[in-house]
């Protein structure tokens, strides 16, 4: 299959270039302004593709994004499933992903549907794919829902790029700082210590400098018992965690935390808006739909609220009032929710309500990383300052006394 390299704008006129696979130039520049993107080149790209498909052992996100958008394009042009396969197996730069793609090659060959060969591989797709999947081969809209899934995931890398481009230089500081107490610990704070020491005032110090004295000479001389009890702290709560108790205490403590709170919660309430619009667009019905995409999010508390709705749904309550009970919707999207059930067009209004916490999402993230940078400053300045002040107190009282 040729392999192109395209060059455009998207609906926001930022410019965006890419490589794919593709039948011929032209079913490229159709499937790139079926996504909103306002071709200004395609060319050829054999040399380009080389480089671009360099193999590599783990699954990168993209690999992820490439796999769906080229068996999207593979399937809408006629190509069979195994056949698209097998197209895709020849060109994929991930040695694990081919593995996989190769395990559900022969698993189709042996009769087994797609979304049950994904889920035999929750690792590496997990239960976004195999729902969606489903329900493409339920409605015959696999290509649609693939590119979905295609979106979805090129999303989430891109919230993940910003958010750790945004955390740089708090990172930067937070080592820096660290740094600096080690360097204090270890060699200024005993250099200042045997000084007093050599002056006779070791025992009239005052409570800051003492207090100081007495946190280095912990640090310096039990470094080792720290990073032990900070390791096995860690390993018991990441242990906790993966127990049914310990991951509902966790994500109740991220729902009720401020600001990450309602980060942790617009991060799921679009994942979940996302799924069900697709879910419904190819023609599951509310209530499986509403099962389906709640086991896409990943988090218990939020499924188990979601199924909490769709009983009061079964008894005969109304939609947005289910989801209004679960106290995970904010009042707009409940709102979204009771318009559609007047007009019935239950998919593009959790399409909007997707939309609106996309937004959210990225708003939140910015205004905390920019709260995070001077407080990263100022905690710097505090720890550092007070180590300086204590150290140089006795000198002062010294100097007075002279």
């Amino acid at each position: 299959m040729p392999y192109y390299a395209y060059e455009g704008r998207d609906q926001k006129g930022k410019l965006v270039r890419g490589q794919i696979f593709a039948l011929t130039q032209q079913n490229l520049v159709s499937e790139l302004q079926r996504a909103g993107i306002i071709v200004l080149s395609v060319k050829a790209a054999s040399a380009i593709g080389q480089h671009k498909q360099k193999k590599h052992k783990n699954i990168k996100n993209r690999d992820l994004v490439l796999f769906a958008k080229e068996l999207a394009v593979l399937i809408e042009n006629g190509i069979p499933m195994i056949d698209a396969l097998d197209v895709i197996l020849k060109q994929m730069p991930s040695e694990k992903l081919a593995r996989a793609v190769s395990a559900i090659k022969k698993d189709l060959e042996n009769g087994l549907t797609l979304h049950g060969s994904l889920a035999k591989m929750p690792n590496i797709f997990g239960d976004l794919w195999t729902y969606l999947v489903e329900a493409g081969e339920v409605s015959s809209q696999m290509p649609f829902v693939l590119k979905h899934i295609q979106f979805f995931l090129e999303s989430r890398e891109e919230i993940r790029k910003k958010t750790i481009n945004a955390m740089i230089y708090p990172v930067i500081l937070l080592i820096a700082t660290v740094f600096a107490l080690f360097i204090f610990s270890f060699k200024i704070i005993p250099m200042f210590k045997d000084i007093y020491i050599s002056l006779g005032s070791g025992k009239n110090l005052p409570f800051l400098t003492q207090g100081v004295l007495s946190v280095s000479g912990f640090i310096k001389n039990e470094i080792l018992l720290i990073v032990s009890v900070i390791a096995i702290a860690a390993f018991f709560i990441k242990q906790f965690i993966t127990t049914s108790s310990g991951r509902r205490a966790y994500e109740k403590f991220l729902f009720s935390a401020p600001v990450i709170g309602g980060l942790c919660t617009a991060l799921v309430v679009e994942k979940f808006s996302t799924t069900i619009q697709v879910l419904l667009k190819s023609g599951i019905p509310v209530i499986r739909a509403l099962e389906m995409a709640a086991n896409t999010t990943g988090n218990h508390l939020f499924s188990e609220k979601i199924e909490e709705a769709k009983a009061k749904v079964m008894a005969g309550l109304s939609l947005g009032d289910a989801l209004q009970h679960t106290g995970l919707f904010p009042p707009i999207a409940i709102s979204f929710v009771m318009v559609a059930e007047k007009t019935g067009n239950y998919a593009g209004m959790f399409e909007e309500v997707a939309k609106y916490h996309k937004d959210i999402i990225e708003t939140t993230i910015i205004r905390v990383m920019a709260l995070i940078e001077p407080l990263m400053l100022v905690l710097m300045s505090i720890v550092i300052g007070i180590i300086v002040i204590a150290m140089f107190m006795p000198i002062f009282r010294l100097a007075n006394l002279g």
